[in-house]
């Protein structure tokens, strides 16, 4: 395990790199010097020659503008689009109460994914440190925390990286104490190690802070006389103050309230009297309220200060102010505690300092340099005394001399107390060549005190410009700091590396150090083997619904699933299914190559039922991913929040989420888990079945009894007879590979569930065959088309019309479907995820109100 040390400015881009100084100044003034000196050693042209320290006096006395500062921050411009976690729409789920124990095999490789400290990979690989403790052949790169939860660990060990700086708030979210566990177990038993890169020197709002805790105070000192003085002696002058209190007078407001008074009004007409209606206007005095505004004059008591003179002898005392400096290390305490906390409680290989420095500012303060060696002689003391395997790094300014000058950063002093250095070398930030890289590593190789020099390489143009270098321009980079002494590289920054880049071509061995070398590299390490086939996301998608599908149907997984002409087993097809689910949530359209891995031996499950979320279930991926490549095996289990969960469960868990995004174009939220054995507990009763029920399922609706006819015919609203309602239900129940009434019946309401949205309005308003359009409808739409189909599959189906609680407290009036299956009604209601075939979990049956069940509805 270890810790390294980064440090620069951030101008509101990706980068961490340090502060330009004016290069022709400098050249002239080290030129100055050189002169004035008699030893006069190599000077370099970019201010890399003798060390200019703060308190040599005899030193010409610089005045170099730091003109740009550059810093590896915590925020930063994600170039990549993420996926967002946070949807509150419908979810994927199955849901279930049972909950069932097999036994553990302790014999069993699998992949635990629950707290960092405790769990490793149940294999017999798990491989130690890509490195031991030998830092020589380092091929790193920094995470931001915003990508430390998505990384593609195949891609890194495919790249030959050995180790990963991840960012670590310690104050901004999310801290380290939100991702770290995860990342270490992402990638516990990889061979990657995981470096802590912590930001020392700044605070939440990327204010910097003094290492040295300065800060100035006014200190009063109070000066005595004694004299005899007048005294006002003030008492209060109680008078009367008055005003007007307002107040409503109310009276009545008459007015006529008129209306007509209707009379007979008689006439003969042919000898007979008969009348007309005829009215007269009439009134009633009729009165509102009203009032006036009065008001009467009230008091309060109010009073005025007012004073007689005295005399008496009164002590007066003065003060006279003056600024002092103090000290508050508080902030180096807080940082240096929650080092100690990633070291003894997360089981990080290596803590990496970032921003240990000045701002570019270091001379203006007395001992600067010592109070930056002082800090982190601190940290490597801590961080040993917990556990010694534990590498302390350093992110250092690539300045050379005027390094300690400007930042406090003494390469010679630091390297006592850093396992190796990790200067940022970024030419983009200096508007320097790859010649320059070279230049710069020679010069602080020569100072490093023999400890190990790992390069930063800016894998962009610059701060100012994230375009992505070339691949081939990254490795010139990186190969010039090899050639020139460096142990290692560490790229900046994951999420802007040019899709080429592979890893790094060279010949590592070409680098120096204080000491021994041996190869880390991974290479050998993946003992799968690629027939470089690659899939597309598309088709791995389309398989994993057919293999949900499958399962649903068949209660068991299938022998293997086709794409294209290839036969895919399901070890091969599980890493497809998680490499593909890592792509769709990084936005990468890339193919997955389909490997060759061994089949899990020995399957074993103790898991409860319940919901894993987005971020476990792409953290169990990553893991799933990593061990895979690292093994060339599928696991037999995969830890959870749930328990351990075998390897039948973990491929119909992910072909039921890659089935949710190829119907949604989103990933869900969550997916429902239940025990492999529950999943399978209906084949003994449906396969029993199917033989008793093979005659009427297979044949047409004319076998059906009289009394159960109704629920076969279509409707004004149901067309069961429909040729898109026939051909998609003939679809649905070939796709699932159904052969039982049963089967068919599940396949049909899984997919109406699974690729029909929710709209609420009243009544009908599409009918079945305008659902296949509209593909989102209220209930009784959404029930319109499942019993269409059904019945278009020869099975027969029912509305139930109630009054129902659903979850959210509220009571509705509610249609959903019954489906007749082998001598039993089944309900089904398809407008929640949360429902599977048979069971209702979004609304209280137990207290719902039936008003009937019926062959057709007319609302």
């Amino acid at each position: 395990m270890y810790i390294s040390v980064h440090g620069s400015e951030f101008q509101g881009r990706s980068g961490h790199g340090g502060g330009i100084i004016k290069r022709n100044l400098l050249l002239a003034m080290l030129l100055v010097m050189s002169l004035a000196l008699s030893n006069v050693g190599s000077i370099y042209a970019y201010s890399l020659s003798e060390t200019v320290s703060d308190n040599n006096t005899t030193n010409a006395q610089y005045s170099i503008e730091n003109a740009t500062n550059y810093t590896n921050t915590t925020d930063y411009t994600n170039t990549t689009t993420n996926n967002t976690n946070t949807e509150t729409t419908e979810n994927l789920t199955v849901n279930t109460t049972a909950s069932v124990n097999t036994t553990n095999k302790t014999s069993d490789s699998g992949i635990n994914n629950t707290t960092a400290s405790s769990t490793v990979l149940n294999s017999s690989n798990n491989a130690t440190a890509a490195a031991g403790e030998d830092y020589s052949k380092i091929q790193g790169i920094w995470v931001s925390s915003a990508d430390a939860l998505k990384v593609n660990v195949t891609q890194l060990l495919s790249m030959g990286i050995t180790d990963i700086y991840v960012k670590c708030n310690i104050y901004s979210d999310p801290t380290y104490k939100t991702l770290l566990s995860q990342v270490v177990q992402t990638f516990n038993g990889t061979g990657i190690r995981v470096n802590a890169w912590v930001t020392c020197f700044k605070d939440a709002n990327g204010n910097w802070i003094d290492p040295q805790g300065t800060y100035t105070s006014t200190v009063t000192t109070p000066v005595t006389t004694s004299t005899k003085v007048a005294v006002k002696n003030y008492y209060k002058s109680w008078y009367k103050s008055y005003y007007k209190s307002y107040y409503k007078s109310y009276y009545k407001s008459y007015y006529k309230s008129w209306y007509k008074s209707w009379y007979k009004s008689w006439y003969k007409y042919r000898g007979h009297w008969k009348y007309k209606w005829k009215s007269t206007l009439k009134y009633v005095w009729k009165y509102t309220w009203k009032y006036t505004w009065k008001y009467t004059w009230k008091y309060t008591w109010k009073y005025t200060w007012k004073y007689t003179t005295s005399y008496k002898t009164v002590t007066t005392t003065t003060y006279t102010t003056k600024t002092v400096t103090a000290y508050n290390t508080t902030h180096n305490d807080e940082v240096i505690s929650a080092i100690a906390d990633m070291v003894k409680n997360y089981g990080v290989d290596g803590v990496n300092l970032d921003y240990v420095r000045y701002p570019g500012t270091a001379y203006k303060y007395a001992n600067g340099t010592d109070a930056i060696t002082s800090f982190v002689a601190d940290v490597y003391s801590t961080v040993k005394s917990i556990n010694s395997s534990v590498a302390v790094s350093a992110d250092l300014m690539p300045e050379g001399a005027a390094n300690a000058y400007y930042y406090g950063q003494d390469y010679a002093q630091l390297s006592q107390y850093l396992d190796y250095l990790v200067p940022m070398i970024y030419k983009g930030n200096y508007n320097e060549d790859t010649d320059w890289i070279g230049d710069v590593t020679a010069y602080i190789v020569k100072y490093s005190g023999g400890k190990p020099v790992v390069v930063g390489i800016q894998t962009y143009e610059s701060d100012n410009n994230v375009t992505k270098l070339s691949a081939s321009e990254l490795n010139q980079d990186i190969q010039a700091a090899i050639d020139n002494g460096a142990s290692g590289y560490v790229l900046f920054r994951y999420g802007l590396i040019d899709d080429g880049f592979s890893g790094y071509t060279g010949n590592m061995s070409s680098g120096s150090s204080g000491t021994t070398s041996s190869d880390n590299s991974t290479e050998g390490n993946n003992t799968s083997i690629s027939n470089n086939t690659t899939i597309s996301l598309a088709d791995i998608e389309d398989a994993a619904t057919r293999v949900a599908n499958y399962v649903e149907a068949n209660y068991r997984l299938p022998n293997y699933v086709t794409i294209g002409s290839q036969n895919i087993d399901m070890s091969d097809f599980l890493n497809l299914l998680v490499n593909a689910l890592l792509n769709i949530y990084n936005n990468d359209t890339d193919d997955v190559v389909l490997g060759n891995f061994t089949q899990a031996t020995n399957s074993s499950e103790n898991v409860t039922a319940g919901n894993i979320y987005t971020t476990e279930y792409l953290s169990m991926a990553n893991s799933i991913a990593s061990y895979m490549a690292l093994n060339g095996k599928a696991p037999n289990y995969a830890s959870s929040t749930l328990g351990k969960m075998g390897f039948e469960s973990l491929v119909y868990m992910y072909s039921k989420i890659l089935r949710f995004d190829d119907s949604n174009a989103r990933l869900p939220s969550y997916v429902g888990v239940k025990a492999w054995s529950a999943v399978t507990t209906n084949s003994t009763s449906s396969s029993s079945s199917s033989t008793s029920s093979t005659s009427s399922s297979s044949s047409s609706s004319s076998t059906v009894s009289a009394a159960l006819a109704q629920y076969l015919k279509a409707t004004t609203n149901c067309q069961s007879t429909n040729a898109q309602i026939i051909a998609l239900s003939k679809s649905i129940i070939s796709s699932a590979g159904a052969t039982t009434t049963y089967a068919k019946a599940v396949a049909i309401f899984n997919w109406v569930r699974d690729n029909i949205g929710y709209s609420f309005y009243y009544n009908t308003k599409y009918g079945a065959v305008g659902m296949l359009s509209s593909k989102s409808g209220n209930c009784v739409d959404t029930t319109h088309l499942l019993i269409a189909l059904e019945r278009a599959a020869g099975i027969p189906a029912r509305y139930v019309h109630g009054y129902c609680k659903f979850s959210s407290g509220s009571w509705y009036g509610h249609v959903w479907a019954e489906v007749y299956v082998d001598g039993k009604w089944y309900s089904a209601d398809a407008i929640s995820y949360r429902n599977t075939f048979g069971v209702i979990n979004n609304w209280n049956t137990a207290t719902a109100t039936i008003y009937g069940k019926y062959a057709s509805i007319s609302f």
